[in-house]
């Protein structure tokens, strides 16, 4: 009996000391510096550790941003966009008749600085206008016509938002213009530019085809037949040049006549475009190198007809697709064309540079013809 009681105390005393030797392989001690059970257990995120090595992290890992998609869905995420400045300007523009909101439409705002452009729909268009400035503002749609306002600026800020409301009136069936453009051998002009300028009381006695155009289109039609935009009610001069399909000129005369529009009533011309000349100047300074107006100063053209009156010209340069334009001044470096054909014959060329004259030559133009003239400038 004494046996039998001994060697169960044995056993009971090699269970207990088994079970105080083996606590640590039942559960991991806890990271006492997150509070976590199971910091140095390896998640589906972390890298896989080498054979009998440790996976440790060589800093605190960026938690994951929730997300914010209402849907809940946890994989969504919410695109940072840049915010885009706000609208400043709200046009409402309805039918003058119907009182409806026009379903689609333009409008141009633009100053001696830059011009914008844009649509609306449903009667409504947003706007953002540059602050401290004003423009000229122009709303157009099929079948009504436009509406032009000057002096049209972005409210200071704080300011509310403006809202402008245009009605544009019924345009009528008749009323506008349409040119029939043709040479002297009655064949269709096939490309033209069109300008549109608004004539009033201190440009109508001026040469106001040589200034800002209200607008200024480009159009094809294989029979020459252009009717113009429809134009509101006032006063207006009409300029067009012959083009090719790329819209370079053509050495044709541009036609260029007045028109008063009441709204009802139309115009339907016959415009010949005679044979001009075209000329382009190479200006070239003392070393052979494109003559800089920065450099050497502002230099002038003259060019007119032997013992002739000083004829106002306008000039343009194009470099990298953008063209400057400017009267009786080169406007900057490169091939100095004319605006426009002028008639063919004996002209004379003076530059001067800083009002001093550098250049007088005659240069003879014929009709019908793009002439480039080399003029070197001492």
């Amino acid at each position: 009996m004494r046996s039998a009681l001994l060697v169960l105390g044995v056993l009971l005393a090699g269970g207990v000391l088994w079970w105080l030797c083996s606590g640590d392989d039942i559960a991991p001690p806890t990271n006492p510096s997150t509070g976590s059970s199971n910091a140095n257990v390896a998640r589906p995120e972390d890298p896989t550790p080498a054979s009998g090595g440790d996976v440790r992290r060589e800093g605190p890992t960026t938690p994951i941003a929730k997300s914010t998609d209402p849907t809940g869905d946890p994989t969504a995420s919410t695109p940072s966009t840049p915010n885009a400045a706000p609208a400043n300007v709200v046009l409402q523009v309805r039918d003058l008749a119907a009182r409806t909101p026009v379903a689609a439409f333009r409008w141009r705002w633009q100053n001696s600085l830059t011009t914008l452009r844009g649509e609306g729909t449903a009667g409504r268009a947003e706007l953002t206008l540059p602050e401290h400035a004003v423009g000229q503002l122009l709303v157009e749609a099929d079948g009504l016509q436009p509406w032009l306002r000057d002096g049209i600026g972005a409210p200071p800020a704080p300011s509310p938002t403006t809202v402008l409301d245009v009605f544009l009136a019924p345009a009528v069936a008749a009323a506008g213009i349409t040119l029939h453009v043709r040479d002297l051998a009655l064949a269709p002009i096939a490309n033209v530019r069109v300008d549109a300028f608004r004539i009033h009381d201190d440009n109508r006695q001026l040469a106001w085809q040589l200034g800002n155009a209200m607008w200024a289109r480009r159009a094809m039609a294989a029979d020459g037949r252009y009717p113009l935009s429809t134009l509101a009610p006032g006063e207006y001069g009409i300029r067009v040049v012959a083009t090719d399909a790329d819209g370079e000129l053509l050495p044709l005369l541009p036609y260029v006549h007045t028109f008063v529009l009441t709204g009802d009533n139309g115009f339907i011309e016959d415009v010949p475009l005679e044979a001009g000349a075209l000329l382009a100047l190479d200006l070239r300074d003392a070393a052979g190198q494109p003559f800089d107006p920065v450099r050497h100063g502002v230099a002038t053209l003259s060019l007119r007809l032997p013992g002739g009156p000083a004829v106002q010209r306008k000039w343009i340069v194009r470099q990298h697709g953008v063209e400057a334009g400017t009267i009786d001044v080169v406007p900057g470096v490169g091939l100095v064309m004319l605006a426009e054909a002028i008639a063919g014959g004996q002209y004379n060329l003076e530059v001067f540079v800083g009002g001093q004259p550098r250049v007088n030559k005659p240069v003879f133009l014929r009709p019908g013809q793009k002439h480039e003239e080399r003029v070197d400038v001492p």
